[in-house]
């Protein structure tokens, strides 16, 4: 099939086409045809009679079919097809009745030979016209229908033997026709077909490309998503490869959104996100296209840039800009932003690699103070490598073995009473030697193994408080992983119960970072555990995301001044307020209120002024192993009997 049928669009133009390839060469044969039948009957009839028609139709039909012959393979637009179809139509049949007029006239002064030469030419004329017109029906009929007639005109006025010839021929040229037809009723059906079939497979594209666009387009933001940064970031880093130019990843992270989204409505949330999408186009529109990864976490990657000063001055500039507050209908609303970037080359080679360093270097900025901009560095890359190994330690260790119990007490510094002892988690790896739980815990949050430690040691935490008097409790340490998985806690549930330890001496500290994971699951996960008479402790209070009207919905008795209000306790006039601020809020809320990371006497003397009386830290004692936990209790005891004598 040639290039200009395939390329036509309707039936009209697919006409044209097939004409205008076919017909030239027809053209030449009836133009042989005339000629061959003036010059038999030069010899038989006046030159007028067989020389003018000739001499004006041929030079005509073959410009005619040079003509045609250059429009092979253009398809003009369907209406001017229609009109040259129908012009080529009238003429064909205008000249052919002509030309058999004068085939019959000629016949007149014919011999039998003539008349026999005329009646195949007439023949081979309906041949050319059912199979040269068969794209034009009427004109054909009407064509082969004057040949037809000058058939048997001829067959009339000569001898019976030429009659039969005629009529064989008439019946010949009738099957012709009938075969014609039904090539032309094919072609029309073919072309009907083909062309259904293209609109159909355009049809087809067009869905796919609005597949293609839905499944690549962030359906809030309108922006790109996930799918298709990764998408564009191979491309970019191919083209960064061959060119052997460097590339920069940024993946940036809105600080507050989530405060204000649990307040305001998700309605509110996702229009902040739609304006902020937009506002992060407009700032980076010379440098780079933005995408939407999920939740209000948002990247894009530079193509020729890893300068570090002026990545820095980029994301810095960025978090600026996104300080700017928004207006969603009549609420103001100012949000922040974190940037982490990453190289190629220098800190990964493929797109995992960078992507994982950018992270990195995000949760870096925002664990190190928010709304700033770290660049991937080789001192992160050997964090990062050290925590590879640290997974790849943990993953391979005997945890039931390897992982022990530390208990720090909490005092009643009123009373110097020991009412509880938080069980604090170690690692003795036999590769390692003794891991911190500052470098193995993030870890294996991040990892999603802590949902494996905390199981052994919660069993590990209560083989050890049945060894105490029952005045004494424990306070264990959930993380987000946990409270946010229902199967989890429920298994939480099954070895608490299972333990034989009154759920009244257990205490599940929780921190505000872990609930914010998902608030929702997070608070029925607490009324879960508070059920079973287990209590729930509120840890590291002030340094998460939480506001008071979520604190009321969760199901607490204690709330935990974290470490960090009371290094600077002595001289910091703002941490003495917050301290008081939260003692005077646990008293109003029949919360009790424990106080972290107290080390000296005067830190002690000075929340004693302010009525905080629950203490852990330092000044009381150091975490202990189990086994001197009991002759720490002995001890306190033995101090407040010989203070009472």
């Amino acid at each position: 099939m040639s290039d200009g049928f395939a390329n036509a669009r309707t039936v009209e133009q697919a006409r044209y086409h097939a004409l205008a390839r076919t017909w030239p060469a027809l053209y030449i044969a009836l133009c042989a045809d005339i000629v061959a039948v003036a010059f038999v009957h030069s010899a038989l009839a006046p030159w007028w009679a067989w020389g003018i028609l000739p001499a004006v139709l041929v030079p005509k039909s073959l410009i005619w079919a040079y003509l045609w012959h250059r429009k092979r393979n253009v398809i003009p637009p369907s209406e001017e097809c229609t009109r040259a179809v129908r012009i080529l139509g009238i003429e064909i049949t205008v000249w052919m009745a002509m030309i058999v007029a004068w085939q019959v006239w000629l016949s007149h002064w014919g011999t039998g030979e003539s008349l026999l030469l005329l009646a195949l030419c007439m023949g081979g004329q309906m041949v050319f016209l059912l199979f040269g017109l068969l794209h034009l029906r009427t004109s054909s009929i009407l064509s082969a229908t004057f040949c037809v007639l000058g058939m048997l005109y001829i067959g009339a006025h000569s001898g019976s033997a030429l009659i039969g010839i005629v009529v064989l021929l008439v019946g010949g040229v009738a099957g012709l026709a009938y075969v014609a037809q039904g090539y032309y009723r094919d072609f029309t059906s073919l072309v009907s077909s083909r062309l259904s079939i293209e609109t159909k497979t355009r049809e087809i594209e067009a869905l796919s490309e609005d597949n293609f666009r839905i499944a690549n387009t962030d359906m809030l933001t309108d922006i790109g998503n996930r799918r298709r940064f990764f998408r564009d970031l191979e491309q970019a880093l191919d083209h960064a490869r061959q060119a052997d130019k460097p590339l920069a990843l940024a993946i940036v992270d809105l600080d507050g959104f989530k405060a204000i989204n649990d307040s305001n409505g998700h309605l509110v949330g996702d229009r902040l996100l739609k304006a902020m999408a937009q506002r992060l186009q407009d700032i980076l529109l010379a440098h780079a296209e933005v995408y939407r990864l999920g939740g209000d976490e948002f990247a894009f990657f530079l193509r020729d840039e890893s300068n570090p000063k002026q990545l820095i001055s980029l994301g810095d500039g960025l978090i600026e800009s996104v300080k700017a507050p928004i207006f969603v209908d009549d609420l103001r609303l100012s949000l922040g932003c974190s940037v982490g970037f990453s190289t190629f080359p220098q800190a990964g080679t493929n797109s995992t690699e960078l992507y994982d360093r950018a992270d990195y270097a995000l949760f870096h900025a925002k664990k190190t103070g928010k709304q700033q901009t770290v660049l991937f560095s080789a001192e992160h890359e050997e964090t990062v490598r050290e925590a590879a190994l640290i997974e790849r330690s943990l993953r391979a260790a005997d945890l039931e073995k390897e992982l022990f119990l530390t208990f720090q007490p909490i005092v009643d510094s009123g009373r110097n009473e020991t009412i509880l002892l938080e069980c604090l988690a170690r690692w003795q790896s036999p590769a390692l030697g003794l891991v911190s739980p500052a470098r193995f815990i993030p870890v294996a949050e991040q990892s999603g193994l802590i949902s494996t430690l905390t199981p052994i040691l919660l069993r590990k935490a209560l083989d050890a408080v049945r060894n105490w008097p029952d005045t004494i409790g424990i306070s264990f340490n959930l993380s987000g992983h946990d409270i946010t998985a229902p199967d989890k806690i429920l298994g939480l549930m099954s070895i608490l119960e299972k333990s034989g330890v009154s759920a009244r001496r257990v205490e599940f500290e929780v921190t505000e970072t872990a609930l914010m994971m998902n608030l929702d699951q997070g608070i029925a996960s607490l009324n879960a555990l508070k059920a079973t008479g287990a209590r729930i402790s509120l840890d590291d209070f002030g340094t998460g995301y939480s506001s008071l009207s979520q604190i009321q919905r969760l199901p607490l008795d204690k709330i935990k001044v974290d470490a960090s209000f009371i290094r600077n306790l002595i001289d910091s006039e703002a941490s003495q307020k917050i301290v008081r601020s939260v003692s005077s809020l646990s008293r109003d809320l029949s919360l009790d209120c424990v106080v972290e990371g107290v080390e000296t006497e005067d830190q002690l003397n000075m929340l004693t002024e302010m009525g905080c009386n629950l203490i852990q830290g330092y000044v009381y004692s150091r975490p202990l192993k189990a086994i001197d936990v009991q002759p720490f209790l002995d001890q306190q005891v033995r101090t407040d009997v010989v203070a009472v004598g």
